[in-house]
Order: C-alpha cells, then sequence, then structure tokens
C-alpha cells in the first residue's frame, strides 16, 4: 500500500491507480462511478478494464466498449473480489481492488517466505516479491498479477505440506485470476511424475483447471473469444527481437522496464541449468519458455513484459538460493 499511496499522491487521487485515458471508450463509465479523476493520455491502462467488469461481472454495457471483452472477463475473480460480485461501485469498488491487490502482493510475500523454510532456502528469497519491479507495478497500475501470483504460491505451498484441497482451491483461484498461472500447475505435475503422487497431481490438475475451463465455455457463448491467446505467443525470440529495438522510442521508464525484463528472463535461464533439483527447475523453466515465445504484444512495452515474467523473477531467485545453498535434492521434493 506504500507503493500504490506513492502513486496516487504523485497522480494527486487514489482514483489515478485506474490510469484511466482520455480517449479510453470505458471514461464515461468511470467518471459516472467516480466523479472527477486523474486522466492519462491516450487509451489509458488495464486497472480501468478491471473496474468495469468489477461492476458488471457476467458482461453488460461495458463489455461492448472493452475490446476482447471475453479475453478480459476470462479474468475474473480479482475484479469479482474487488466488486463482491458486482455488489458495491463507486469508491467502494476503488478501495476493493486497491486491497485485494495489496493482499495479493501480502500473500506472495508470505508464501514465498514459508517456501523458503520449507524447502532449506535463504528467507532472502522474498527479494523476488518485495524486490520485483513487476510485481510492484501490479498494485500501482491495478492488475490481477500480484493477487494470481499470491494464490499460485500459496497453492503449491499446500500441496508440498500434504493439504491437496487447499492446494486445489489457491490453484483453482489463480486460474480464475490469470491463466497464464497454469504454468505453476504444470510445473507441480511436472515434478510429480516420476514420484509416487503422479496419480494425484493429475487429479489436482483436472480439478484446479475445471473452473476456469467452465468460465472460459460460458464467456465464448456469451461474448466470444473465451480461448483466445490474443497474438501473445509467436516463434522463439520472435517477440523479444521485434520490440527491442523500439524500447529506446517509448522513454526511459519503459525502457528501463524492458530492460530489467528481459535480464530476469536471462538470469533464470542461466541460472536453472546449475540447479540440482527437479521441483525447481520445473518452478523456473516454463516461466523462461513463456517469455522466449511471447509476442510483441508482450515485449512491445516494457512494463507489460515486466507484469507478465514476474514469477520468472521470483522462481530464478529460488532458483539462485539452490545453486547458492547447495541443498540436496532429497532435502527439497519430500513432502510433508
Amino acid at each position: 500500500m506504500f507503493l500504490q499511496g506513492a502513486f496516487a499522491r504523485a497522480s494527486g487521487d487514489w482514483a489515478g491507480l485506474l490510469r484511466v485515458g482520455e480517449s479510453s471508450g470505458l471514461r464515461a463509465f468511470v467518471e459516472r462511478e467516480l466523479g472527477s479523476i486523474p486522466l492519462v493520455a491516450n487509451g489509458g491502462h488495464d486497472g480501468q478494464i478491471y473496474f468495469a467488469v468489477a461492476r458488471q461481472p457476467l458482461g453488460g454495457e461495458v463489455s461492448a466498449e472493452v475490446v476482447d471483452a471475453g479475453y478480459r472477463y476470462r479474468r475474473i475473480l480479482y475484479p469479482l473480489l474487488a466488486g463482491a460480485g458486482g455488489l458495491i461501485g463507486g469508491r467502494a469498488l476503488l478501495w476493493g481492488m486497491i486491497l485485494w491487490s495489496a493482499a495479493g502482493m501480502g500473500l506472495a510475500t508470505a508464501a514465498t517466505a514459508s517456501l523458503a523454510h520449507r524447502l532449506g532456502l535463504s528467507t532472502w528469497v522474498v527479494a523476488g516479491i518485495l524486490a520485483n519491479p513487476g510485481v510492484w507495478l501490479s498494485v500501482q497500475l491495478l492488475t490481477p498479477d500480484a493477487l494470481a501470483l499470491g494464490l499460485a504460491l500459496a497453492g503449491m505451498l499446500a500441496w508440498l505440506n500434504g493439504r491437496p484441497g487447499l492446494a486445489t482451491a489457491a490453484l483453482a483461484a489463480s486460474l480464475l485470476t490469470k491463466e497464464q498461472f497454469a504454468l505453476v500447475l504444470l510445473s507441480i505435475v511436472g515434478h510429480e511424475l516420476l514420484t509416487s503422487r503422479r496419480g494425484s497431481s493429475l487429479k489436482l490438475a483436472a480439478a484446479a483447471s475445471l473452473p476456469l475451463l467452465v468460465w472460459m465455455v460460458w464467456l465464448e457463448r456469451r461474448m466470444g473469444g473465451g480461448f483466445t491467446t490474443l497474438g501473445n505467443l509467436t516463434l522463439p525470440f520472435g517477440g523479444i527481437i521485434d520490440s527491442v529495438p523500439g524500447w529506446s522510442r517509448q522513454g526511459p521508464r519503459d525502457f528501463l522496464f524492458g530492460v530489467l525484463a528481459l535480464t530476469g528472463l536471462a538470469g533464470a535461464a542461466l541460472t536453472t541449468p546449475f540447479v540440482d533439483n527437479r521441483l525447481i527447475r520445473w518452478l523456473t523453466l516454463p516461466w523462461v519458455m513463456i517469455g522466449v515465445v511471447s509476442s510483441s504484444w508482450v515485449w512491445g512495452f516494457g512494463n507489460n513484459a515486466l507484469r507478465a515474467l514476474a514469477p520468472a523473477i521470483v522462481f530464478g531467485a529460488m532458483a539462485l538460493a539452490v545453486v547458492v545453498t547447495n541443498r540436496p535434492e532429497s532435502r527439497l521434493i519430500e513432502p510433508r
């Protein structure tokens, strides 16, 4: 909330976190809810979209104004929680978004600290959350990333601690917050394939994925785009090659964000081969791979890449901690 408050002071109002654009089709809707608010140039950013989705979680007038509505509505849990299922609006809804986003960062930090203890790693791995600019951007721009990350880490911790019911609920919630975190579910299954828990992990994957699948089918029938990837994927390194030359034209801030995202991805990729632990490798490699095949829709703007690939920095920090501490694999993979 300190990060959010600093951003709010810079914009002149807490509503500045929504980044409502001067030319946004959602501007009139948000202003009806909040009155006069700070505006940004052009179309603005994603916070305004999730504010509108929170007000009308099953679609409505705002879905016609949201570009790629099915894709945005697919990430329903954050706005659903913030708006109490569409029952609250105005400043109460704004504060719901602020608090749930901050809570997501808190949950991610607590889960990472617990995972570090569980895996015998230094608690300095929480720097992967607290010093992660991608997570900072999520809480300052009121996007689902921080909450999805916290739920995914909590689900993984619950699985390692032998609590499959809690793991299923947390991982299912993370997928409904941002479907990209299916990679964490994939990591768990990949890690367990050579263990006695293989069958249980497959059941976990099926149960945790079912709510998102049902929601996507409903969205496809209701407004279309329930299964779209929105051009986020391309040939390996294609998005990076196409985007890097344009970063210098976006100003120093976005250029720095792009460099940080690329550095975090490269660090995770270079560290992972030296990790003598299957679990950490399975957690890190999928995020490296998704970064490599992400298109210019992701890499084109530094803040987008940094938010989308923030987990690569988190798991890269864990991989580095494993290398530095040289923990034996048996200490890391046995569930309680």
